[in-house]
């Protein structure tokens, strides 16, 4: 807690990783010790890549989704459910030999097919929500933080919601599943029972969300899985609650 509290500011952090954002159609961002190249929404806030910054390149950030039994190995089959902009994905490329990329923002959606262009045989990226159902939803895409709605703001549309399992259909292989869908995570996991029992990932998942409880994210992997073991990891001031549990066997 003391670590955390006494932290730098997250634009001083950002700032270690960045290299050089170039100011096209969309920002072009680059990034220290690698040559890769993400791209930016133009219509999002560029201070607010300092958190995405944070989180995925800074080992004690507790958004930190690789964590001892959960760090990405070599010929990993990566499920990414609410990729947004793709820089955790982006990093870990080369290691993984197909990457399945899911994300229902439309303005990340058209970024993320330019930042993965030069990986087109590698990944595969869905624009659409996940849930217990397949359906069609509300949603909102004017921030980063994009989600299922109830309403008829101008920013609303109508998007396609799909079960995981109906999306890996056809028994695609998976080892690794990461999530992070603003609070979607309980109704996204019952959609994907059958994904998760038959390819038992490694699984880092968020949950700190208001509508997340913890305890029953744990009571669902392992009612799939029971031999799954957990970590607990970090604390969400404002819930409170914990930021991410790892799962592996």
């Amino acid at each position: 807690m003391v670590r955390f509290l006494t932290k730098p500011k997250i634009n001083s952090i950002a700032k270690r990783y960045i290299d050089k954002v170039v100011n096209k159609e969309d920002y072009h961002i680059s990034f220290k010790g690698t040559d890769k190249v993400l791209y930016w929404p133009k219509e999002f806030p560029l201070n607010r890549l300092d958190q995405v910054v944070c989180e995925t390149f800074d080992t004690s950030d507790w958004h930190y989704y690789q964590k001892e039994h959960t760090v990405i190995q070599e010929g990993e089959i990566l499920l990414d459910i609410g990729t947004a902009e793709g820089l955790f994905s982006l990093l870990e490329i080369d290691k993984c030999d197909h990457i399945y990329m899911v994300e229902p923002g439309g303005k990340f959606y058209k970024t993320l097919q330019k930042t993965f262009k030069p990986y087109k045989n590698k990944t595969s990226i869905s624009n659409v929500a996940v849930g217990n159902e397949d359906t069609e939803v509300l949603f909102s895409d004017d921030s980063l933080t994009g989600k299922v709605v109830e309403g008829n703001e101008a920013s609303v549309q109508k998007i396609d919601l799909r079960k995981i399992d109906t999306l890996l259909s056809n028994n695609e292989r998976i080892t690794y599943l990461k999530a992070d869908i603003e609070g979607f995570e309980e109704q996204m996991l019952e959609g994907a029972e059958l994904t998760i029992k038959r390819n038992k990932p490694r699984i880092a998942i968020t949950t700190y969300h208001g509508e997340n409880d913890p305890k029953e994210i744990i009571r669902i992997i392992k009612s799939f899985v029971p031999e799954y073991k957990y970590y607990v990891k970090g604390i969400y001031e404002e819930t409170p609650k914990p930021v991410l549990i790892h799962f592996w066997i």
